[in-house]
């Protein structure tokens, strides 16, 4: 079947603590490093500390890929973007890298103080955007939740995942990355 070729344009969440964003620079404590795999590779993308979809959209670029991980609205919410912009934002990604035949949303994980709107809010807004453009919603973060906030030893600053953590993550992105459908899951 080959190898699937995969950009990801995401925050901090997507580049870990790796020295650097490319198939060979990921470490463990990115979810990507055990999403991949033998049987996908990281095609291109941006993923920085920090970034909104707002800042993402200007880093974007063209890729040749598979599938486009879009690992985004942490930032946006905890600065308070309104999700209308986050969404456009989203959508102008998308458009820019490719679009490729698949576009995975994912989850944001929960935030300790949790902000309003709620991470269970916005993830059901994400829900929603993937449905209406016909993405794949992959609730990633499903498994370092307990109920709608973190599960002992997920994070240690309430935001990022620990090294265990990234690992659950990954795995279940790489289910997601296995699955052939082309439609919103």
């Amino acid at each position: 079947m080959g190898v699937t070729r995969v950009a990801v344009v995401g925050d901090s969440l997507s580049v870990g603590f790796s020295p650097a964003f490319t198939a060979e620079g990921l470490d463990r404590s990115s979810y990507l490093y055990t999403a991949l795999g033998d049987d996908a590779v990281l095609a291109g993308g941006t993923a920085v500390p920090g970034a909104t979809s707002l800042h993402q959209r200007s880093r974007a670029s063209a890729v040749e890929a598979d599938v486009l991980i879009l690992a985004l609205g942490t930032n946006d919410l905890a600065w308070g973007l309104p999700f209308d912009e986050t969404a456009g934002a989203l959508r102008d990604i998308a458009r820019i890298v490719g679009p490729p035949p698949r576009v995975i949303l994912l989850a944001i994980p929960p935030l300790e103080p949790e902000l309003g709107p709620t991470t269970p809010v916005y993830n059901a807004w994400l829900r929603a955007l993937a449905e209406a453009e016909g993405w794949e919603f992959v609730d990633a973060p499903a498994p370092v939740r307990d109920g709608d906030g973190w599960a002992a030893g997920m994070s240690n600053d309430g935001v990022h995942y620990t090294a265990r953590a990234a690992r659950l993550v990954g795995e279940k992105v790489g289910r997601a990355l296995r699955l052939d459908r082309p439609s919103s899951a």
